[in-house]
């Protein structure tokens, strides 16, 4: 395992995390039931992520059972193993301080610690969320009450918000730590990441394989496109080769997944000869397409006046197009709501074709009838997570 220094908190983090939202049956209610099946695949799975080196566990209120099977599974791990971990809990920013304060408690009660090291605002993800972070009775203040209480060591923040908003929050410099969707696949969190690191902040990747891109299952053109590399090793050498990157996470199911992970590890440098071939396979493969000049960075094709995302709207299509990635599309698209918290965005149906975007695009792209064809091609099945 390689670790690295979490930004200013001085932890010394392992590259991967296991990530605490993928144990069987997590999302099942009501949360307070705990399975035995569901207890034993925990503790499983946090063994084998302990055994192999990781040295962080993270976790979220918004996560049903997790809490509880974290906590279960680390009162019966080996006291070796126990005690080199470090544990991250996450809340969602809440209406009042006395809710946060309550919800930190209930955390620390299912995880059975009396401390996290890290705790995150689990998604500034609009201006609601801001607001309820940084305003008058905004719950950061019971968060650093907290902190000063030796509850939590070090505060952080997740979002899943528009980079502007991303910026915004990361320039107030309150938190130590930014969790956040930064891949191969999707590089438009480029200038928050660069921020982060400037001021010094741990940065933790937020789901690599799955929300990068269903690289666990990955369509065969996707697959030849990387190869000898597999799509999730190739993801990860090239989060890896970004030395302001700290720490990622994994969501294993079970143990065995935990293999895949240890052989990004070597050998070094992460960005060799193997990666850069496959980087420019990847690039030819879009060269043809009008998106390859769309890159979702510059975002003046927004604001849309019917709510649409119009920028992460050409990246699925761009992936399903010309690397074959429509199930990892219909996946994204399906959560897509006007005012969803997490997956925001209308439909490319609801595309009125008013031609408001078409000026403000500097690639050129025919915005309009890419979002319909966009809706055609992703308008497929759902699924629940966010």
């Amino acid at each position: 395992m390689e670790y690295r220094s979490f930004g200013r908190t001085g932890l010394q983090v392992s590259v991967f995390t296991l990530g605490g939202m993928r144990f069987l049956r997590v999302w099942d209610q009501p949360a307070d039931e705990l399975p035995d099946e569901s207890l034993e695949n925990a503790h499983q799975v946090v063994v084998a992520a302990l055994e192999a080196g990781c040295n962080l566990i993270e976790t979220a209120q918004g996560y049903p059972k997790s809490e509880a099977l974290i906590g279960h599974a680390l009162r019966h791990v080996p006291p070796s193993l126990r005690g080199r971990s470090l544990l991250e809990g996450k809340g969602a920013p809440t209406a009042t301080p006395e809710a946060m304060r309550e919800n930190l408690e209930r955390t620390l009660r299912r995880l059975g610690v009396d401390r996290l090291d890290l705790f995150a605002l689990h998604g500034i993800n609009n201006e609601l969320d801001y607001q309820r972070t940084f305003g008058p009775r905004g719950c950061l203040a019971v968060l650093e009450q907290a902190r000063n209480e030796g509850l939590i060591g070090h505060l952080g923040f997740s979002s899943h918000a528009p980079l502007s908003l991303m910026l915004r929050t990361l320039s107030t410099n309150a938190f130590d730590f930014f969790n956040v969707h930064y891949y191969y696949f999707h590089p438009a969190n480029g200038p928050a990441i660069a921020l982060a690191a400037a001021l010094g902040m741990g940065v933790f990747i937020i789901s690599p394989n799955d929300k990068g891109g269903l690289l666990y299952q990955p369509p065969q053109r996707l697959q030849r496109l990387t190869a000898p590399l597999h799509p999730v090793n190739f993801n990860e050498r090239w989060l890896l080769a970004h030395p302001e990157i700290h720490t990622m996470s994994i969501g294993l199911s079970e143990p065995a997944q935990m293999g895949i992970h240890l052989q990004t590890l070597a050998p070094k440098p992460f960005w060799g000869a193997e990666e850069r071939a496959a980087e420019a396979r990847l690039q030819a493969a879009v060269r043809n397409s009008d998106l390859e000049r769309c890159r979702g960075l510059c975002q003046r094709c927004l604001p849309c006046p019917e709510k649409i995302e119009i920028p992460e709207m050409m990246r699925l299509l761009k992936l399903a197009e010309c690397y074959d990635m429509v199930e990892f599309g219909r996946y994204r698209y399906g959560n897509m709501q006007p005012d969803n918290r997490w997956v925001p965005g209308a439909k490319g149906v609801a595309c009125t074709r008013c031609g408001d975007c078409l000026p403000r695009c500097p690639a050129g792209v025919a915005i309009p009838e890419r979002l319909l064809t966009a809706h055609r091609l992703l308008d497929g099945e759902t699924r629940d997570d966010p």
